[in-house]
């Protein structure tokens, strides 16, 4: 009798189990549908996202449109393209040829560039961690103008040539696309094959990543969604890019299933041994691996890179206290990639979150936004300058894109892709003297003209 007492406790023990756990899933799944449908108000969120705990998906859903002109819905089986996610991509393959005796990271970049200045001093390793001092080529202010340009890789690094290193190989840290340009042709000369043919014998193949691959300029790739502009008043096409421009920093595409089963590759040691995942994670002193960034969310340390290219932004990032993954590819380019992805960590342990509210421009004649024209300092050598043209308000940094301003108050505006809103202050005989940025209160530009 006491056997049966205890077997039938069990057996609701169980269940209430079972239930607080299905309670506890709905909960968080109304959660995250709730927040992504704030951003999705202001025109922020037009994609897919998956949310995994080690072999478990949490939430995975599509929203809004692979292609907006015939109405095509984003699913599951889009495709994306994922911009500079490529690099986890490019580091593995190097890893790879090093298992495979084929290169090592501490080989000079003069052995496969001799012609390259400072080759001598330039590392794999260096490459891999952005500490080599090249310059990234998007420094270049015609980039953008290079990117409608049908040209090699080899035109950008001959370029990237002419430019002094911004430190010395070793020094310290900075984000180079042209780093893993350069591992992306160093893979073609020491395999005598495509960047492309390589990454698919060597990883997708391997891992059954039917759904991923390397774009080019004449490739038409099935259930690959559009990549739109989206203002807060207006959506068209993104432009033109010359997918060789980026080319092994940047010219891949994905599906969020895909980048999970690539991630959990990585973090679960499938593709190289628990020694080099561990090597491959921890570099550059906490902040950079191979091809992977070290992050911290309010002391939540996490793995991951973002992705941008023109009409579509990606991230991707594993928590490995919790063995979670964050997975989102959006074909719309003023996704906040790096707010909602900390929002969502903040869901996932049960934080407060501040939710999306809802923007509501406001009218600002010429004669109004003429107080904020002029040039605010931020340093030597580096000023924002805020404009008008053709009926539009811009703000542009020294060496950088222009980007459009929007006013949500009389002196308040919010950025088409920027995460954070600019804010002049201090007006004196009809001009406005500072510039701040919402999220950094400790920031301020002083006007100069």
């Amino acid at each position: 009798m006491k056997l049966i007492i205890l077997l039938v406790l069990s057996l609701l023990l169980l269940s209430c189990n079972e239930e607080n756990s299905r309670l506890e899933s709905t909960n968080l799944q109304s959660k995250i549908d709730s927040y992504l449908q704030a951003h999705i108000k202001n025109n922020k969120f037009n994609g897919s996202i998956l949310i995994a705990k080690a072999d478990t998906i949490l939430f995975n859903k599509s929203y809004a449109y692979a292609n907006k002109e015939y109405r095509i819905l984003n699913s599951d089986s889009t495709k994306y393209l994922i911009g500079s996610i490529t690099k986890p991509f490019t580091a593995a393959a190097i890893l790879n040829l090093e298992k495979d005796g084929k290169i090592d990271l501490n080989d000079k970049l003069s052995k496969y560039f001799p012609d390259f200045p400072k080759s001598d001093s330039v590392t794999i390793y260096q490459l891999l961690t952005h500490t080599s001092g090249i310059t990234d080529y998007h420094y270049f202010s015609d980039w953008k103008a290079d990117s409608k340009r049908d040209l090699t890789p080899y035109y950008t690094m001959d370029r990237v040539k002419e430019m002094p290193y911004i430190f010395n190989p070793g020094e310290k840290f900075s984000y180079t696309n042209t780093g893993y340009i350069l591992l992306g042709l160093i893979i073609e000369k020491i395999t005598n094959q495509t960047f492309s043919k390589y990454i698919k014998s060597s990883i997708l193949d391997k891992l059954n990543l039917n759904n991923s691959g390397v774009i080019d300029n004449y490739s038409i790739i099935n259930n690959l969604a559009n990549g739109y502009n989206t203002t807060y008043k207006e959506s068209h096409k993104a432009d033109y890019i010359n997918y060789y421009q980026p080319f092994s920093s940047g010219n891949m595409y994905s599906t969020v299933q895909d980048l999970w089963n690539f991630s959990q590759a990585i973090f679960a040691n499938k593709l190289f041994n628990k020694e080099k995942t561990d090597e491959l994670l921890n570099n550059n002193k906490g902040q950079y691996g191979y091809g992977w960034g070290i992050r911290d969310f309010d002391g939540i340390k996490a793995y991951g890179h973002w992705g941008g290219m023109n009409g579509y932004i990606g991230a991707v990032t594993y928590i490995p206290g919790s063995n979670y993954y964050i997975i989102f590819l959006t074909n719309d380019d003023n996704t906040p990639k790096a707010k909602i992805t900390s929002d969502i960590v903040k869901i996932l342990y049960d934080k407060e979150i501040e939710m999306p509210k809802e923007v509501k421009l406001v009218d600002l004649s010429k004669y109004d936004f003429g107080k904020f024209e002029g040039r605010y300092l931020i340093k030597e050598g580096d000023t924002l300058n805020v404009f008008t043209e053709n009926d539009k308000y811009y703000l542009q940094e020294t060496g950088q894109m222009k980007n459009e301003l929007f006013p949500i108050s009389k002196n308040e505006f919010v950025f088409q892709l920027l995460e954070f809103n600019v804010i002049f202050d201090k007006i004196e005989n009809q001009k406005a003297t500072e510039l701040k940025f919402s999220h950094n209160p400790n920031f301020k530009a002083i006007r100069i003209k």
